[in-house]
Parts: C-alpha cells; structure tokens; sequence
C-alpha cells in the first residue's frame, strides 16, 4: 500500500531522531571526511555551497572554528567564480568541499568543473551519491541526511550542520587541538540537541495557535539573527520566500537598526534569534521593536523571567551560542512549513513556468531524481496519489 507524500513538517518532526542517529555513529559518518582533510596540508577550509545548504554551512560555520582553530569561509557558487583568481593567490591551499543535497545543483556542478580545472582537488558533499554531481569530483561523501523527499529542505539542513560540527571535533581531537575531555565537553552540548529541538517545535506549535491571525497573514518580513545565529536568519529568510512567497530579509540585529528599520510599521513581521544564555542587545532591541509592532517575536536560547512574554519561546540551555543555532532552527522552519500547509500556498504564480523554461539551477534529471527518492519511500508521486 502506496502511503501519502510527507510534507516538510514530517521532516521537521523526524530531524531530532536522525540527529540522535547520526551523533551515535558520529566517528564513522565523517571518517571519509576526516581522512580526505588529513591527505591535503591545508590551513583553511572552504565550503562552496547554495541555498539551504549554504545557509547550513553559515550557521555551523561558527562552531567549526571555535572548535578547531582554524579559518572556516562560506562561498556561493557565483561569488567562488568570481574570485576565483584572488582565492588562487590568498589562500591556494584551502580545503574545498563542493556541497549539493541533491547532488543536482548546476552551479555547484559549475564550480566544481572549474576546480577540477584548475588542478583542484575536489571533493563532492551530497544527501545523494549517485546524482550528477558525482561525475565531476574525485570523491564523494554523504552526510547521513537519509532520504528526503521534500524540495523545501529541512532535514538537510540540520543534518549538515551536524556533520560539520562532527567532522571538527574528530579533526581537532585528532590532532590534539582539544583534548578528550574538551571533545566530550562538546559531545555532551551536541547531545542535548534532540531534547531542545523538540521543545522549541512544542512551543512554536502552540505560538503559532495564540497568533493564529498573524502567522495567517503573512507579509515581507526582517528575521534577525544575532551571533551565531546569523546562519539560522538566513535559512529562516529563504523558507519564508519560498513557502508563503512573501519577501524577507535576513539580518544580523545591529544591522536591522541602522536602517531596515525604519521601515517598520505596525504591519510588519520581525522575527528574532538570539543564541546567548540571557537577554542582552538582541532582547533591547526586540522590545523596542514591539513598540512599533505587535508582529515580533523572539526565540532565545535562554528562559529568563525578565525576558518572559507571549512572543517569546525561551528555552533554557546550557550550551555555547555556537550549539544554539541547531535548536533555533525548527522555530523558522514550522514559521514556514505550518503557514505554507495552512494557507495551501506551495504552488508559485502560474507564470512562474516561463521562467523555469528559460533559466533551470537544476540538471534534467532532477524530477527523476525526486520521482526515484519517493518510490525508494515507499511513497506515491504525486500525479500517481492524486489519480
């Protein structure tokens, strides 16, 4: 029996599991990773990614350096391209890692061709080995997102973030740039994720209830994000397009106030991520945000009384900032994924065929590639459910 096609919620459910998977079988995920990083002499480490996996990246990126005390940059495609000649010259002995979920993205694709090139060594990140992407490296490694079936990725993202996280606490553990016990330390913060995921998925369901009339309405909107949590505002402003077809901005909250903010209105949506233990400059300004507006909310990775309103999810969570953005996710994720089922507004504006005929930033297989991933589920596609 053909079982119903899951949804993006469905993913943001599973993601607390599969972290707890993945953090158990941590040594072995990232191993080929690991192994591949030791071969090369290199000083820094570069990710060329797009979309949500580039968002992901951005917001472990801060994690990695912390723990391995070394330069962690964040490319998109175009601008690696673009730089390509001054990359050469600064910095030619970066560790690459060209990054696709789907292993389909034509501009990863591209950048990885002119890597191989140019002599690179050039090393594919996938959720799926055996898509295009696979062709134009010299290795490939999956990054134990499973098998996600959804374009809206969700699962993807926080999985990714883990590996990056895992593969630095095994390259800094291994050469002793921390200790077993700082290495155990950071274990033990990662292990508190899947409790803290599932806390914030609780409070945002019951946020989005008493605020029905707001998240039913939705419209352009600021997602702030404060540190470490950058990353996360990022990945926050993307769902929020490309789920209720609204514009949205990603900034950091001292950025939101020299300027962006004088937009403000009583209409406007401002939402806020702040990954430190206890409200400081993000809380000032989130409150001074609800004097204009009574559309902003916060989520914090602290539960203190002073901080205490009906907009606010605070969790409690003794963890650096950088752990903070693994748990601060599923709240922009639900934003989205809940207000896009709710509003039935996953279908673009009729016309939005013509410009995927004229301009694609997928291969041709990718339907099929989708179409396989639903039948290795178990799951109908979806002319086939619907008939």
């Amino acid at each position: 029996m053909v079982r119903d096609i899951p949804t993006m919620e469905t993913y943001i459910g599973r993601s607390p599991q599969v972290f707890e998977d993945n953090l158990r079988r941590g040594t072995e995920l990232v191993a080929p990773m690991v192994e591949l990083f030791s071969q090369q002499d290199a000083h820094e480490i570069r990710l060329i990614a797009s979309g949500s996996s580039y968002n992901a990246c951005a917001a472990v990126r801060p994690f990695m350096e912390q723990v391995l005390s070394v330069r962690v940059d964040v490319l998109t495609p175009s601008r690696y391209l673009d730089e390509f000649e001054r990359l050469e010259r600064i910095a030619s002995d970066s560790f690459e890692v060209f990054i696709s979920q789907s292993g389909c993205s034509t501009n990863i694709i591209e950048a990885a061709c002119a890597a191989r090139e140019h002599g690179h060594v050039v090393i594919g990140l996938t959720g799926n080995v055996e898509a295009d992407l696979r062709a134009h490296v010299d290795s490939i490694v999956e990054w134990g997102v499973g098998n996600e079936t959804v374009d809206f990725v969700t699962l993807g993202v926080v999985t990714l973030m883990e590996f990056w996280a895992l593969f630095a606490l095994q390259t800094a553990r291994e050469r002793a740039v921390i200790s077993d016990a700082e290495w155990a330390c950071w274990m033990e913060q990662l292990a508190c994720v899947p409790e803290l995921h599932e806390a914030v998925q609780s409070a945002v369901h019951q946020l989005m209830d008493e605020h029905a009339r707001t998240f039913l309405s939705p419209g352009p909107a600021f997602v702030c994000g404060a540190g470490a949590a950058y990353g996360t505002a990022l990945e926050g402003a993307l769902k929020w397009q490309e789920t209720l077809k609204c514009p949205a901005t990603p900034l950091e909250p001292e950025e939101y106030i020299h300027g962006p903010n004088m937009l403000l209105s009583p209409r406007s949506t401002v939402i806020f991520l702040d990954p430190v233990g206890y409200p400081g400059r993000t809380f000032d300004i989130y409150r001074a945000t609800r004097e204009v507006t009574d559309r902003a909310f916060l989520i914090a990775a602290y539960d203190n009384p002073d901080a205490r309103d009906d907009h606010v999810i605070g969790v409690h969570a003794e963890v650096d900032p950088t752990v903070a953005p693994f748990f601060l996710l599923p709240a922009v994720q639900l934003f989205a994924a809940r207000g896009m089922r709710e509003l039935d507004c996953e279908e673009c504006h009729p016309l939005f065929d013509r410009f995927e005929r004229l301009v694609k930033c997928k291969t041709d297989d990718y339907d099929d590639v989708q179409k396989r991933k639903l039948e290795v589920a178990g799951y109908a596609a979806e002319g086939e459910r619907r008939s």
